[in-house]
């Protein structure tokens, strides 16, 4: 629960991202198709939304007593029972549907080092950015613009990176696995972290790439 409490408190926080829209992007960094279940996302959504409202109103009306011997007509369970079934039904929708949200929002489909804003600017860990687009984002066209020099990339196991934003909630993971780095097929994981790393690190970013978390 503190996590969806987490993510809820953080769309009330600013943080270092902006909204941004690139028209092209030539080769990316990382490029991942997304999971089946991050493209069924909407219609998981609207399953979930469906299933409340047809489950709701049932209840509310048609929550009665259980039948009893003497043919004594069954009546509707007091309006509290009722409103507590309701609140159940209506707390375990609203879970699901932001457990959809959140994994589609934390699945990373694409990333791509941006140059300074400005054009006449060398290019610095400071002033370079990262684009970074997700499984709800509109593929080729919008996504979310983080400053480099606010971004880590750490790995956190053989074919996982693990990217967080300073200021940001939680963080994105970076699945290898059937992914391509720099336009190539990830399918050696250590070649692949090699190559993320000499880009990232080379444009200024802070990393542990070469090594998983922990290791010396």
């Amino acid at each position: 629960m503190s996590v969806f409490l987490g993510y809820a408190a953080s769309l009330f926080r600013p943080g270092v991202g902006v909204p941004g829209r690139l028209k092209s992007i030539s080769i990316p960094l990382y490029q991942r198709t997304p999971s089946a279940l991050a493209v069924a996302g909407p219609a998981l959504l609207v399953f979930d939304a469906l299933l409340i409202a047809s489950t709701v109103p049932v209840t509310w009306n048609h929550w009665k007593t259980a039948p009893e011997p003497n043919g004594k007509p069954r009546e509707l369970r007091p309006w509290w029972m009722r409103a507590a079934a309701c609140s159940v039904e209506l707390a375990t929708g609203l879970l699901l549907a932001s457990s959809i949200l959140i994994y589609r929002a934390r699945t990373v489909t694409l990333i791509s080092i941006l140059p300074p804003k400005n054009p006449s600017a060398v290019p610095t860990g400071f002033n370079r950015r990262i684009f970074l687009q997700n499984a709800g984002s509109w593929r080729g066209v919008s996504g979310t613009i983080f400053p480099l020099s606010a971004c880590t990339v750490t790995r956190v196991d053989e074919k996982v990176l693990f990217l967080q934003v300073k200021g940001e909630y939680q963080g994105w993971q970076l699945n290898l696995e059937k992914s391509h780095v720099d336009g190539e097929p990830a399918a050696d994981a250590e070649k692949a972290c090699k190559t993320f790393a000499a880009h990232w690190e080379g444009a200024g970013g802070k990393a542990t790439i070469l090594h998983k978390a922990g290791e010396a």
